[in-house]
């Protein structure tokens, strides 16, 4: 199931109310819609493997990264500071998909093309 792994995330960062009242519905997979203004959010599936037993899968662990894109540096920080207090430690169902952990493996921050790049990556363990 964690091949669906990003529809629950689509699903968590755009139905939170602080990242709505910042980026409003911009918020992708993979790539962001040409002419997007700052700020917005893109996510993509960076690994996945599996755990098997001898009776079949265990969980999936599933490597997704979070991109918050802005002009202004703050703005970025600020924004990537939401997604990390609204993914970290996430548990649920969602879209069908039982997320049995979701933890913060590493954060980076880059300056590309006058964009300000939050990168937040997390590990998410389904089953």
């Amino acid at each position: 199931m964690s091949l669906l792994i990003n529809k629950c995330i689509y699903t968590i960062l755009s139905t939170d109310v602080q990242l709505k009242s910042k980026v409003g519905s911009k918020i992708y997979p993979l790539i962001a819609n040409e002419n997007t203004t700052f700020p917005f959010i893109v996510f993509k599936r960076n690994s996945f493997s599996v755990e098997y037993t001898k009776d079949g899968v265990l969980e999936d662990s599933t490597q997704v990264d979070i991109i918050v894109a802005s002009d202004n540096y703050s703005d970025s920080v600020e924004i990537a500071d939401i997604v990390r207090n609204t993914l970290e430690l996430k548990k649920g169902t969602f879209n069908n998909i039982n997320i049995k952990e979701c933890k913060l493996s590493s954060a980076d921050e880059d300056f590309l093309e006058n964009t300000y790049i939050q990168t937040l990556s997390f590990t998410i363990t389904t089953n």
